[in-house]
């Protein structure tokens, strides 16, 4: 009998299918395509342990399956190479970041292939390499030409150990979640990516795939959609409106009549004038008449319509004190066109002091026609995003607001605080309104203000506080009224106090509430404390007439029927939804949680962001021919209080590719989430120089139709990619717009003491030292039996063993047969299993799978099969013990490899007509029913018991005091 010498055997083979290439998916293949994917590894320094590579033999048993049904799998390996840690560490042992990467890659490599995992190597990718991160970059240019990546000042997460801006997806209970350092809120000047754009399809597209349920709801969660309506509460202050047209306009065209009529029968002052010469403007012509004809004041709100709004803009810059708001309708910053050229661009200086302008000015309204067949839609977001503010983009009643009536300028011109609610229907029973001390209304009002230092002082207090602390002390109400300001119920008609508290936040919703206090918990407890009168609006019963609201001593959340409502007393709350909505002029509309994806850090060990600052031209993207921006060898990359590549001369000084000049690289580099946003569209055509990738190949591999993933990337990761999917698909570049079909997350294998393996708990397992002792595929099979697969399980050295006694008697028992034929029932025993088997790897069961392989053996072993059957139970053991099984394979004086052999059919007639039931319990407690050969054995039928997912379950690691068996019916484990 050959000698069972994995050492030897694995090495023999691992060489042969390198050397012929036996796992290279075949891009022009008439087979069926399969492509499945695992998370690259950030190759460590630590190298891997043995809990790492349970989702690559996972990955790699359901790959050589799929292989054996027929086929062409492209299943390959990359390395996410950049990143904090491996800066820190080269840091720490006084290296250079890219020499420890490189080193780490051909460590983890190595560590990889000792598996035996079935990769096509030749589409590896490194994120680290320049022909990756080229594309990195021009992805980061599209998105910025879409205006999807933008930089704006913000409050940034922080974290003060790793001395960068983390997204807040990578903050975890607060703490960075790479370092666990309590992260600081700042305000940084930042580029983000506008993943808000795409938050609905984020949402919507969620159905259908094969996900977990609790990952598909962490998601949600996340993205955090609620459906509810808007609603403008006026405010009680009189505000002097001054109107500015624009090119080839008058004070007498389009809505500009309507518009003083309405502000004329309102009571409200308004000036209009007639700029001069609209045919062929100028700016200083324009912008001095404005300022030597008008008088400004805190009371004044400038509006402006087009290239009014671009004059408007111009007049604060000259201001010397503030004014109340700013109001742009059709307005832009840049002399981009959608139909032609205009004239009076020479007459206008395309710069603008933003920093002055937000001094000048207490809100910013910014209207954009989402049909305007003049002005880009960017162009309104654009200035939403370097003036803040709210954006409101709407269709006008004509293009470009040239209609007759446009009333969604009117809305926007009032004096107005609008709130977000999701129960419209409680809006009788609104006694007061709470702003976030972030709401940009706050300063519109400001000289209204009668307590300005008391307001001042809180709201000062509350924003030193991160989101977190606000949240944690949410049950202690606290906040302060607005003195000298009040707000009109719509639907009553009176007045209501207005009050800036911290459990409103700014960014999300309107950063804005209405006060019901009968109708919600906590307005219930902050009316309690701050004195504010409760009115009823819902009765949870039609025949509950009006309610007193002195008796109320809990608030009624739960529907029912409108009460002291007036004319709608009587109707049901969901009803009533929508008919207050229309009765106060509401607007049905979509929140979200989710907000932009922070995406610059301020660290060396990334990929450099493509853009160049321009002191006359502003930001100005790389050329796409100048592609890579390549990172710098530097002597000094460590963090020093700014980004190290700003601390470069060489990188950093470069011409303008607009007009020539000096100018300035951005001297940060992009979160690493983005060079793993994208990787698996790579893998379909890893060495493209010309392009991202070939649309065809994409289109024929892609999407991805399986993806094992840990469960701790449910938001990260999968998020991201699945945006950067998305936009590309409505670039054109795909012909899909969600990456992952199907999606499966490993359990953690924890140290021998239970907990996550670490070295710092010093409880890691060394794959090489494993591997050494047991070999390869020993530690496959143990990786796989360990229980089902999306559960966790400490390492035990000691149940290893029984796996290798298995694959052992395996061995001996395929390499030289018994001399004597197995016993009749062995055909259908070797046809369960094959059926058992199959069914087993393609719904992630490898324990189970195993346990019938385990329960096969058993069941055969005192006497030799046919050549056939025999074949096939050596084909069943390929994907778990594919070293062994090769070998096997040749000795039985076969030539192929076993990935290019086809999968073992079954008869189903054989295995119908000799099955019995067992009915598997726990203490007595049925945990499940399932199907076995008739011929069983005992110690058959207790393994296949302990090998089942629900019994494993129900034990949750408990060992059996004993175990019943009853003949062919029954297995009771007793615990």
């Amino acid at each position: 009998m050959p000698n069972y010498d994995p050492k030897a055997i694995e090495a023999k083979w691992q060489k042969k299918w390198l050397e012929e290439k036996v796992f290279k998916a075949d891009d022009g293949s008439p087979k069926p395509k399969y492509y499945q994917l695992e998370t690259f590894p950030y190759p460590s320094a630590a190298g891997l342990h043995v809990g790492h590579p349970k989702g690559y033999i996972a990955e790699d048993i359901h790959a050589r399956y799929m292989r054996m049904k027929g086929k062409e799998v492209l299943y390959t390996m990359g390395w996410d190479a950049f990143g904090l840690p491996t800066e820190n560490y080269a840091i720490k042992v006084g290296r250079s970041p890219k020499e420890v990467a490189e080193e780490n890659t051909k460590n983890f490599k190595r560590q990889v292939q000792m598996f035996g995992l079935s990769y096509d190597w030749d589409r590896e990718i490194n994120t680290s390499n320049p022909e990756y991160y080229k594309w990195t970059q021009w992805l980061f240019l599209q998105l910025f030409k879409k205006g999807l990546a933008y930089q704006a000042e913000a409050k940034v997460n922080w974290c003060p150990k790793d001395q960068t801006v983390l997204a807040n997806e990578q903050v975890v209970d607060g703490k960075c979640e790479r370092c666990g350092t309590e992260i600081e809120e700042r305000d940084m000047l930042q580029w983000f990516l506008r993943i808000t754009q795409y938050a609905n399809h984020l949402a919507d597209d969620l159905k259908g795939l094969d996900w977990p349920a609790a990952t598909v709801k962490r998601q949600e969660d996340w993205i955090g959609r609620s459906t509810g309506t808007e609603i403008d509460f006026p405010l009680d202050i009189k505000y002097r409106y001054v109107l500015l047209h624009g090119y080839l306009g008058s004070r007498e065209k389009h809505f500009f009549p309507w518009l003083r009529a309405e502000l004329t029968r309102r009571g409200i002052e308004f000036v209009c004038p007639e700029l001069p010469n609209p045919e062929d403007p100028k700016e200083d012509e324009q912008v001095q008449y404005v300022l030597q004809n008008i008088q400004f004041n805190e009371r004044t709100v400038l509006y402006g319509h087009s290239l009014g709004a671009v004059v408007a803009l111009k007049v604060l810059e000259k201001l010397e004190r503030p004014i109340a708001g700013l109001v742009t309708s059709g307005g832009f910053l840049e002399p981009k066109f959608k139909d032609h050229d205009r004239p009076f661009v020479p007459n206008f200086k395309w710069e603008f002091d933003f920093a002055k302008i937000r001094r000048n000015v207490g809100f910013v309204r910014t209207l954009s026609d989402l049909n305007d067949s003049s002005i880009p839609a960017e162009q309104g977001r654009l200035m939403h995003e370097k003036l803040d503010g709210r954006l409101v983009e709407t269709v006008a009643r004509a293009p470009h607001f040239h209609g007759v009536e446009e009333p969604e300028i009117l809305a926007t011109l009032l004096p107005l605080i609008t709130v977000f609610t999701t129960r419209p229907d409680t809006i009788f029973g609104a006694t007061y309104l709470v702003l976030a001390p972030e709401h940009i209304g706050i300063k519109a009002i400001w000289p209204r203000v009668e307590n300005q230092n008391e307001v001042r002082a809180y709201m000062d207090a509350a924003l030193k506080k991160t989101e977190r602390m606000r949240k944690e002390q949410e049950k202690e109400k606290t906040g302060v009224q607005i003195k000298g300001v009040n707000a009109v119920n719509p639907t009553t008609g009176e007045p209501i106090p207005i009050f800036v508290a911290d459990y409103v936040f700014g960014g999300y919703g309107t950063s804005a509430v209405m006060g019901v206090p009968a109708h919600d918990e906590r307005d219930f407890e902050f009316a309690k404390k701050f004195h504010v009168s409760v009115r009823v609006a819902i009765a949870p019963t039609k025949e509950s007439g009006i309610v007193s609201s002195a008796s109320i001593t809990k608030p009624y959340t739960g529907p029912g029927f409108l009460v002291n409502a007036g004319r709608l007393n009587g109707m049901d709350s969901e009803t009533a939804k929508w008919e207050i909505t229309k009765l106060v002029g509401g607007r049905g509309v979509e929140h979200f949680k989710i907000r932009d994806w922070s995406v610059s850090r301020q660290r060396y060990w990334g990929v450099p962001i493509p853009i160049i600052h321009c002191p006359k031209d502003g930001i100005v993207p790389v050329p796409e021919s100048d592609l890579p921006v390549r990172l710098p060898e530097l002597e000094n990359y460590r963090p020093q209080g700014m980004p190290p590549l700003a601390a470069s001369p060489a990188f950093m000084s470069v011409k303008c590719p607009v007009c020539g000049g000096n100018a300035e690289r951005d001297p940060e580099t992009l979160d690493t989430f983005v060079d793993s946003s994208w990787y698996y569209l790579r893998y379909a055509d890893p060495h493209n120089a010309n392009a991202i990738f070939d649309k065809e190949k994409a289109r024929h591999w892609l999407p991805v139709d399986l993806y094992v993933i840990g469960a701790e990337h449910t938001v990260l990761h999968l998020l991201y990619s699945r945006f950067v999917t998305k936009f590309l698909h409505n670039e054109g570049y795909l012909s899909f717009n969600e990456p992952f079909l199907k999606l499966r997350h490993q359990g953690l294998i924890a140290g021998t003491d239970g907990q996550k393996m670490s070295k710092s708990k010093g409880n890691v397992v060394n794959p090489d030292e494993v591997i050494a002792e047991f070999g390869a595929d020993v530690v496959r099979l143990y990786e796989m039996f360990m229980g089902p697969f999306e559960n966790g399980a400490p390492w035990d050295t000691k149940n290893i063993l029984g796996v290798e006694r298995f694959l052992k008697r395996a061995w001996n028992y395929l390499a030289e047969p018994p001399e004597v034929p197995a016993p009749p029932t062995a055909r259908a025993a070797v046809h369960r299993a094959i059926k058992k088997v199959g069914e087993d790897i393609e719904s992630f069961k490898f324990n189970t799978a195993i346990s019938a392989l385990m329960i096969l053996l058993n069941e055969i072993e005192g006497g030799a099969l046919t050549k056939g059957d025999r074949e096939a139970f050596i084909k069943l053991i390929h994907p778990f013990a594919p070293h062994a099984a090769q070998e096997l394979w040749s000795l039985a004086g076969h030539g192929t490899y076993l990935d290019c052999e086809p999968w073992p059919a079954y008869d189903a007639a054989l295995i119908t007509a000799q099955m019995v039931t067992l009915v598997l319990q726990v203490n007595s407690k049925t945990r499940d029913m399932v199907t076995a050969d008739a011929g069983i054995t005992e110690a058959a039928a207790k393994e296949l018991a302990l090998a089942n997912a629900k019994v494993a379950a129900a034990l949750a690691g408990a060992q059996p005091k004993k175990v019943i068996y009853v003949d062919k019916k029954l297995v009771n484990i007793v615990v």
